[in-house]
């Protein structure tokens, strides 16, 4: 490697690492990627960031083929992330609202009003949380996720749920009823969660790969299995 090649590749590792630094994160480049793997991932959040600040004038960043219905409804944070392929439906009475540095990962499906008759509440993601990849996240009741969040692959929440008391009418013309569903600050959740209406996470809460949750939990604990438990306090 040349003198210039030197100093280019030290320059893109100390912007990247100062951007890293800027929205939140306590990492820095790994030395052992090579500067044609930095100078890619910088393109490829270069091209996001232009398409964010394009599409809502405002330093974010959207991949590609992201669709966005109801853009009016969207508001996205400095420094927030909406990576390819998803699918953001933002109709709804509070809003969309990605905070500073929050992330929703790649082909996830995001709706709030599952029909006309009825506008859903919305959607908020705390600072710094993210969500992975293939999420699909259902906010006609409201969904309020807080800070420093960490959420694994496949995660899904339902905040609507249909109502079945009625054993002369058919389940799909019973309607449905809406509950909010909150995780608070500093909570991690493993790949393939379900939440469902009503769900309360306490902060510091863990629930375990493959959970499917329900109901209010205080917090400082782990939960797992079908229905999730309590498995132990931390």
């Amino acid at each position: 490697m040349t003198n210039n090649q030197t100093k280019s590749s030290d320059f893109m590792r100390t912007f990247v690492n100062s951007l890293l630094r800027k929205v939140g994160r306590q990492t820095v480049v790994d030395p052992s990627l090579t500067s044609r793997d930095v100078a890619s991932e910088a393109i490829t959040r270069a091209a996001q960031l232009v398409r964010g600040m394009i599409r809502t004038k405002s330093a974010s960043f959207i991949g590609s083929r992201v669709k966005i219905k109801s853009k009016r409804s969207l508001r996205m944070h400095e420094f927030s992330v909406i990576d390819d392929d998803c699918y953001i439906d933002a109709r709804s009475t509070k809003g969309v609202h990605l905070m500073e540095a929050s992330r929703l990962g790649k082909r996830g499906i995001l709706t709030t009003t599952s029909k006309l008759s009825l506008v859903g509440v919305g959607f908020r993601l705390g600072a710094r949380s993210g969500v992975g990849d293939y999420f699909h996240i259902g906010c006609s009741g409201g969904v309020d996720i807080g800070s420093d969040v960490i959420i694994g692959p496949y995660l899904t929440i339902h905040s609507q749920e249909h109502l079945y008391a009625d054993r002369d009418i058919p389940i799909r013309q019973q309607g449905t009823r809406q509950q909010e569903v909150t995780i608070a600050n500093d909570c991690w959740l493993g790949a393939r969660v379900t939440l469902l209406a009503g769900t309360s996470l306490g902060p510091r809460t863990i629930v375990a790969a493959g959970a499917v949750v329900s109901g209010t939990h205080a917090g400082n604990e782990i939960l797992g299995g079908i229905p999730a438990k309590k498995i132990r306090s931390i």
